[in-house]
């Protein structure tokens, strides 16, 4: 598989302006879709030095004390499904969450950019962390064979 500039420049062009810098700010680009995904923020006229939520008014301070910092990745996984899990569980045991890149799991592009990302808040990385370690050996999985009711 051969990824170009120009297909990484028609992928980024379809995603909507907070995918684009959500996947600028996740650190997790090459060199060429960052400088691809950079070119795009900027036709685009959005201010790549900040991230958005700083710009924006808090809707509620309580809030914003609860998920201070910035947003770190916790996890990849080749599939949306997987990521998809964990955000569930992470969101279960009240730790903020968000799924990265998952529409690009969809084709070819989701190997350019590492897969699909669970982040969360810096401040919940350590919790974050043992829950996905968690999740991966097993510790919530179901029981294979359910007991059966007699009727």
């Amino acid at each position: 598989m051969n990824v170009t500039r120009q297909s990484l420049l028609v992928h980024f062009q379809l995603l909507g302006d907070e995918e684009l810098l959500l996947q600028f700010q996740s650190g997790e680009l090459t060199d060429l879709a960052k400088e691809v995904v950079e070119s795009e923020l900027r036709k685009r006229q959005i201010d790549c030095s900040k991230p958005e939520a700083e710009t924006e008014a808090p809707a509620d301070d309580n809030a914003d004390a609860v998920c201070a910092g910035d947003m770190v990745l916790v996890a990849r996984y080749s599939t949306a499904a997987e990521a998809y899990m964990l955000q569930s569980r992470l969101e279960l045991e009240g730790l903020p969450a968000v799924v990265t890149d998952a529409q690009m799991a969809q084709n070819f592009l989701s190997l350019a950019v590492g897969g699909v990302g669970v982040i969360v808040p810096e401040s919940h990385l350590p919790r974050a962390r043992e829950i996905a370690l968690a999740v991966e050996t097993g510790d919530f999985a179901l029981d294979s064979a359910p007991e059966e009711q007699p009727l």
